[in-house]
């Protein structure tokens, strides 16, 4: 295994305070290209695959952790409660 040299990374804080910034001013124009990039990028098989793979991870993850912090479900028809008289 070879280890890869690092990059500097280019999303810098300034930088990201400035993509920031421009799609706060321009969330309609934004919304559109984002919209319009997805449509182009599902109709590739391979790209589509890809992201329904990620999904499907995300979501199995999302389902254990929200196992982990609730009770189990109850099951089955509840006792009844008797009364002695």
């Amino acid at each position: 295994m070879e280890l890869q040299p690092e990059t500097k990374s280019y999303y810098t804080p300034a930088v990201k305070k400035a993509i920031m910034t421009y799609r706060e001013k321009n969330v309609e124009k934004y919304n559109e290209f984002q919209r319009n990039y997805y449509h182009t990028k599902k109709a590739d098989e391979e790209w589509n695959e890809k992201f329904k793979e990620r999904c499907r991870i995300a979501n199995q993850k999302y389902r254990e952790k929200k196992r982990e912090n609730s009770p189990p479900a109850q099951r089955g028809r509840p006792r009844k409660i008797l009364v002695s008289v």
